[in-house]
């Protein structure tokens, strides 16, 4: 256990200590008075058992075992007694600040108690605890809503820059606010008389939060784009062949027309033998069979070349058919008769 006076004897440091103890714990058995009978809010038997079990442990030297019971009994009965020997057990494990404030607390209560003995006792603890006390002093330049945070534990605004006592040990300091990025570190206090200072710096806003892009359009598939292309030439060629087609048939109409017209008139073509005029118009109609035979033979030509590269170009996908999930498949094909021409649709829908 951490002696009550520094330049005291040992032996005498040790009696003092015990004699201290046995006070300490009988006082905390007797019927519940003062701060403990004010406190009393919680399973009495549950915290005596506890105190009782603390001080056994402390006596044994166990302070780690020792003051997690004691700290559970003052929650649930608090009483001047058994926050004195809960101070002693964290003063024998090194925790000076966390000591210091618990006797300053016992001091406080004793006073108003008037318990002269307890309060001299604290008193004097307080007295040996001081001077060995380690400190750490926040320094943090000005940020809106700033929120620090040592070990988990808010610090107020009105404690920085003032030095603080904290048990010796490594600490965690955390600087945030809303909008601001976390500042963090880590800071090692020494045992007896340390003084840390730790700068707080101006925190940095946070970065914008990631927007989550679209995924990229899935790639047409390979030789995609030349099967339309010949598609579109196939029919844009096709339907040019339908043109030529309807022109040389037209003419075709118009020569049969003419030539019958011709040979009937007996002006034109008496008993057969026609006359200059009736050789000229017959010419005419031969001219314009000529013009249907060739507008014929080139349209189904152009209809020809085009249904071959609408069916090398691929199965065609309509709209309807992507939402269905299948493909619709169309040829065009030429129809050729004895009685003439014309273009046709062939496919699976």
């Amino acid at each position: 256990m951490i002696p009550s006076r520094l330049h005291a004897p040992r032996a005498l440091r040790r009696a003092r200590l015990a004699l201290a103890s046995v006070v300490l714990a009988s006082a905390a058995l007797l019927a519940p008075a003062g701060a403990a009978a004010q406190g009393a809010g919680g399973d009495p038997t549950l915290a005596q058992t506890l105190f009782e079990e603390g001080r056994r442990l402390m006596e044994a030297k166990s302070y780690a075992e020792a003051c997690p019971k004691l700290a559970e009994s003052q929650r649930l009965r608090p009483g001047t007694g058994t926050l004195l020997n809960l101070a002693l057990c964290n003063e024998a494990l090194g925790r000076t600040a966390t000591a210091w404030g618990q006797f300053k607390e016992a001091l406080f209560a004793s006073k108003k108690e008037g318990n002269a003995a307890r309060e001299a006792f604290a008193q004097e603890h307080i007295s040996a605890l001081e001077p060995r006390l380690s400190k750490i002093q926040l320094n943090a330049e000005s940020t809106p809503g700033l929120l620090i945070r040592v070990d988990g534990n808010d610090i107020p605004a009105a404690a920085l820059g003032t030095p603080i006592p904290i048990d010796p040990g490594t600490h965690e300091v955390e600087a945030t606010a809303q909008g601001y990025s976390v500042w963090s570190t880590t800071v090692q206090v020494g045992d007896s008389a340390d003084l840390k200072a730790i700068a707080i710096p101006k925190l940095q806003p946070a970065p914008a939060p990631e927007t989550t892009a679209a995924p990229p359009a899935p790639a047409p598939p390979a030789g995609a784009g030349r099967g339309e292309g010949l598609r579109t030439a196939g029919f844009v060629i096709g339907g040019a062949g339908v043109a030529v087609l309807g022109v040389g048939a037209v003419f075709g109409v118009l020569a049969a027309g003419q030539a019958s017209d011709a040979e009937r008139d007996q002006a034109l073509c008496p008993n057969k033998q026609c006359t200059p005029q009736g050789r000229k118009e017959i010419s005419a109609a031969e001219t314009k069979a000529l013009v249907s035979t060739i507008g014929v033979g080139v349209g189904i030509a152009a209809l020809g070349a085009g249904a071959i590269l609408v069916l090398t170009s691929g199965p065609a996908r309509t709209e309807g058919a992507r939402a269905a999930g299948g493909p619709v498949q169309a040829r065009v094909v030429p129809l050729l008769g004895p009685d003439g021409g014309g273009v046709g649709v062939l496919g699976r829908f």
